[in-house]
């Protein structure tokens, strides 16, 4: 017979030969209605909430042969509530004597546990998500069917290897040591990135975030990972941060971005060259503008932008500030070196462009800064070149001026 629990015992009896109770001791003054000086039968006709047929027969055989029995009957209780009680007697004596106990609560208890499991399972088996077991040497000790639908790989395949066996070689040692820390009663509050190998070779970009499993005296067993397919996730991030510093109409890095990029060619000073700021105001854009339409100038940007990042040599950059100003930064040997940049930039600009099938000329002004001893500022940098770039379009035809740190703006010769 099961084990009596304290908490769910009712009460103990004792019957004599005849199946009379002759002894009736509740654990508390419960709900049951007492059986004391009735036979058990005959009180469990008339506590039982419903028709209880094969009990009554078990227990008419069971006194008769003098045989253990256990049944569990539905019975009503004197609160008016129906509980589920297990009715358990053994020979003793020339009678029997045993116990009531209420599993209605135990076994409510039991089908939660296994509803949950179930939906556990339902969780696990249909879920996206990678989740696995790993023990406390962290070797997979479970995998869900996932691994299988994300990466190819199955239970059997993986079950018993190292859980950073998959990862790429450079994720591997962050990961062991991740999962280390985790193992020695750290926590890892967020998602870790690895890269984990397709059955195929190539590799899946996870987020992966882990929990150790511990038993009842505190010591850690293991671990459960659960890791989430974040290319997706990667790429619109990256697509976010590529738009916050690219322009929008022509694709080319923006203001922010050459700013970043012009501060760090302001700080090398080890390489003899110097820092060249080249800032393009675009001649006649207006005109094309206001004659053609808005469509038109921004094709005439766009191909401007192409026409430039074509004349650029490697290292340089060239950027669009907005409107039809673009500039462009790159390292030089001298100013001369500086000046023929310009001047093939202004030679590629005055070559017709075609907006809309119609043959478009336009050319530009350029204003040149170089960065100096008293010049470690990209603020200061632009603000010359720009001004030197309004000397140059003075000159009502494409050039280009350099802004001396002596004041004066100078056409440099090549």
């Amino acid at each position: 017979m099961t084990p009596a629990d304290p908490m769910d015992l009712f009460a103990v009896w004792s019957c004599d030969a005849q199946g009379r109770c002759t002894h009736w001791q509740a654990a508390t003054a419960g709900p049951l209605p007492p059986a004391h000086g009735l036979p058990l039968v005959q009180w469990l006709q008339q506590a039982g909430a419903e028709p209880a047929g094969a009990a009554l027969g078990t227990l008419t055989t069971a006194f008769a042969a003098r045989q253990p029995f256990q049944v569990e009957v539905p019975v009503l209780c004197a609160d008016g509530s129906a509980r589920r009680l297990m009715l358990c007697g053994l020979p003793a004596g020339d009678g029997h004597q045993g116990f009531v106990l209420d599993v209605g609560a135990r076994q409510a208890a039991l089908e939660s546990a296994l509803r949950t499991a179930v939906q556990d399972r339902l969780l696990v088996t249909h879920s996206t998500d990678l989740i696995a077991h790993c023990d406390l040497q962290g070797r997979y000790v479970s995998i869900s069917p996932s691994y299988g639908r994300l990466i190819g790989w199955t239970d059997a395949e993986l079950v018993g290897r190292l859980v950073t066996d998959l990862l790429h070689p450079d994720d591997r040692a962050p990961a062991e040591a991740a999962l280390a820390h985790l193992m020695g009663g750290g926590e890892i509050v967020e998602a870790v990135e690895v890269r984990k190998r397709h059955r195929d070779g190539h590799y899946v970009t996870v987020g992966t975030k882990a929990s150790p499993v511990m038993d009842s005296a505190g010591q850690c067993l293991g671990a459960v990972l659960v890791s989430r397919d974040i290319r997706r996730e990667k790429a619109r991030i990256q697509n976010l941060e590529t738009l916050a510093r690219h322009d929008v109409l022509t694709g080319l890095p923006n203001r922010a971005w050459i700013e970043e990029h012009l501060q760090t060619l302001l700080a090398v000073h080890d390489d003899g060259a110097a820092t060249a700021l080249l800032f393009i105001d675009l001649n006649g854009f207006k005109a094309v503008n206001d004659r053609q339409g808005h469509a038109a100038g921004d094709e005439l940007l766009r191909q401007v932008g192409r026409r430039l990042q074509q004349g650029m040599r490697p290292g340089d950059a060239v950027a669009r500030l907005g409107g039809d100003e673009f500039v462009v930064v790159a390292r030089c040997s001298d100013a001369r070196a500086a000046a023929r940049l310009a001047q093939r930039l202004l030679d590629s600009l005055e070559q017709p462009f075609c907006v809309q099938e119609q043959p478009v000329r336009i050319g530009a002004s350029i204003g040149i800064s170089l960065a100096g001893d008293d010049t470690h500022c990209t603020a200061l940098l632009l603000r010359r070149a720009d001004a030197a770039m309004y000397q140059a379009k003075a000159c009502d035809r494409s050039a280009f001026r350099f802004f001396e740190a002596d004041g004066g703006l100078h056409h440099q010769p090549m």
